[in-house]
């Protein structure tokens, strides 16, 4: 009798073992945490984009607003951005395999022209750096937010969670992402709306044609993740979260 038991507790094991990818939460997404962030006193501020369209930054993260109401941010007292190197495998599934990962991020510098910001910086690991630039721009009714890491096989940006985070399909699965972790369809286009939250705002990732991912399984963070050494936020308003 023991041995039966001790079986059928291996056999659900195993089936325990494969729901989390059932039910989206393990993906093949890799957990990336980030790591910390400095701001040189020049860099830090509030930059105007127009249309009540505002930037700012300081050692507490990034927030893009319109008027009183935050359209995103960053999470918080975090590094914004870490640079990944390693691989993807597709033969069971898409999963990373991290190698690497360079977290620590410094902005030293804000360049602004009308209607654009671009922050000028470095990822880090403690010994090794590589260039970081964020450009945040205005485009009609959507603001963009870039990021490019030369040298960098994947970025991973770090936004702050907010609650009722809702996946936009068919980008995502149209149901609460909590918990969750999931690939976005090849085919999803940049400038479509991958999420949603209680903000009331949608986010785009891209660019088009590369592998991204979103993670919500951490704690206060949403961790968006884009293989290539650029990724591009899209951000525009929506009607707001189902419910």
């Amino acid at each position: 009798m023991a041995l039966v038991v001790s079986l059928v507790a291996l056999a659900a094991l195993g089936v325990t073992g494969r729901l989390p990818g059932w039910l989206g939460r393990d993906a093949g997404l890799a957990d990336v945490p980030p790591g910390l962030l400095t701001v040189d006193d020049r860099a830090k501020g509030i930059a105007t984009l127009g249309g009540g369209i505002t930037v700012s930054l300081y050692e507490s993260g990034l927030r893009l607003s319109s008027g009183d109401s935050i359209l995103a941010e960053t999470v918080i007292q975090g590094g914004l951005v870490s640079a990944v190197e390693g691989r993807l495998t597709t033969t069971r599934g898409i999963r990373e395999h991290v190698e690497h990962h360079l977290d620590n991020v410094h902005i030293s510098e804000l360049l602004f022209l009308p209607g654009r910001a671009t922050y000028l910086g470095e990822v880090s690991d403690g010994t090794r750096t590589l260039p970081l630039t964020i450009r945040i721009e205005l485009g009609g009714p959507v603001v963009r937010l870039g990021f490019t890491v030369p040298g960098a096989d994947a970025l991973v940006v770090h936004l702050h969670r907010e609650p009722a985070t809702y996946g936009v399909a068919p980008a995502l699965p149209a149901k609460n992402l909590r918990r969750k972790a999931f690939w976005l369809r090849p085919a999803t286009a940049q400038a479509q709306p991958a999420f949603t939250s209680v903000l009331h705002t949608s986010v785009g990732v891209g660019p088009d044609h590369v592998r991204r991912g979103v993670d919500l399984r951490s704690s206060g963070r949403t961790d968006v993740h884009v293989w290539g050494d650029d990724a591009v936020l899209t951000v525009s308003s929506s009607t707001g979260p189902p419910g």
